[in-house]
């Protein structure tokens, strides 16, 4: 009787290079499908924030409007008008590593008494920008050009 012999299966350690340049080039793609959709996320929440920053400045110019029946002095920048920080909230920025804040007022064409009240943001990034422009008319007239975009919300 002949007897069978089971030979040891040789194992094998680790991958071989096929299977590396697989997950590498599976990964990869992940990555190129992935990173862009992240800087747009990441560029509409720096959109959410400065409106909401546009939107807090808005306030406080209503604000001062209602105590005082003008609005604020037009200020530089950057820098947050004197007059608007008690209604402003504390160590409120105008000026940030993404955007910089403007509060703008100019004289009225049609009615030089009438004011034209607005907030300006400027910004490196020119999509941000853009994304902020798109957001901002969904509430009020806005204005772009070059690198900036004003969101006027009062006198027109």
């Amino acid at each position: 009787m002949k007897r069978l012999t089971i030979l040891p299966l040789h194992r094998r350690r680790g991958f071989s290079l096929i299977e590396l340049v697989t997950v590498m080039a599976v990964v990869g793609l992940l990555a190129a499908l992935g990173i862009p959709r992240y800087r747009d996320m990441k560029r509409r929440a720096f959109s959410a924030s400065i409106m909401s920053d546009v939107n807090t400045v808005r306030a406080a110019a209503y604000n001062y409007f209602a105590d005082n029946a003008t609005y604020p002095p037009d200020g530089g920048a950057g820098t947050v008008p004197a007059v608007l920080v008690p209604y402003l909230p504390q160590n409120f920025p105008f000026s940030t590593d993404q955007y910089t804040l403007d509060y703008e007022v100019w004289p009225s064409p049609f009615n030089p008494s009438q004011l034209i009240v607005g907030v300006t943001v400027t910004s490196g990034d020119q999509e941000l920008v853009n994304m902020v422009a798109r957001n901002g008319q969904s509430g009020g007239l806005g204005i772009t050009v070059g690198n900036g975009f004003t969101y006027i919300f009062a006198g027109l």
